[in-house]
């Protein structure tokens, strides 16, 4: 990273820039050009292993491309306050992001599908856990994809003294 200065590489402030955000972009290859997509996600975290999980339907483009070459990238963004000056290359915005690197494949076994539906679920509300969730009129319409995390970092304008607000200070 060329601006190793902006650079995070601490999981748990990576783990609150993801809790922040709303949409992950996945990239997929497996034909002549990279196919970048906005999803919903959701992640789980076991000590230093995070895995990502997405759904959608169980064919189309998503599915095929993963087939062909299971490699992906992500990347999500947090986006705080802009700031415009003049001249205008002084301008900027507070960011936090995410990028990484992983394999995509299927979910089939039952009971992973159930765990990764319900982290995309807590993504977004943003619950304490426990919650039970009836998947019943979708189940079998809905695939759930896994990317299983190789490489992943961050990287952050927003000051460390936490002056310019959430996700990089330490409250939720």
């Amino acid at each position: 990273m060329r601006r190793e200065d902006r650079q995070i590489k601490d999981r748990a402030v990576i783990r609150r820039i993801m809790d922040a955000c709303t949409v992950c972009t996945l990239a997929l290859s497996g034909e002549e050009y990279p196919y970048a997509v906005p999803v919903n996600f959701g992640s789980c975290w076991e000590e230093e292993t995070v895995t990502l999980y997405f759904h959608g339907a169980p064919e189309g483009t998503k599915i095929e491309r993963m087939k062909r070459d299971s490699r992906a990238a992500f990347s999500m963004a947090w986006e705080g306050a802009v700031t415009l000056t003049a001249p205008a290359c002084g301008s900027t915005m507070r960011y936090a992001s995410v990028c990484g690197v992983g394999r995509l494949s299927l979910v089939t076994d039952p009971q992973e599908k159930r765990r990764g539906l319900a982290a995309i679920m807590r993504q977004y509300e943003r619950a304490a856990g426990g919650t039970e969730y009836d998947f019943s009129a979708a189940w079998g319409k809905t695939a759930v994809l896994r990317l299983q995390v190789e490489a992943i970092t961050g990287k952050s304008n927003v000051p460390r003294d936490g002056s310019a607000g959430w996700p990089l200070s330490s409250a939720r």
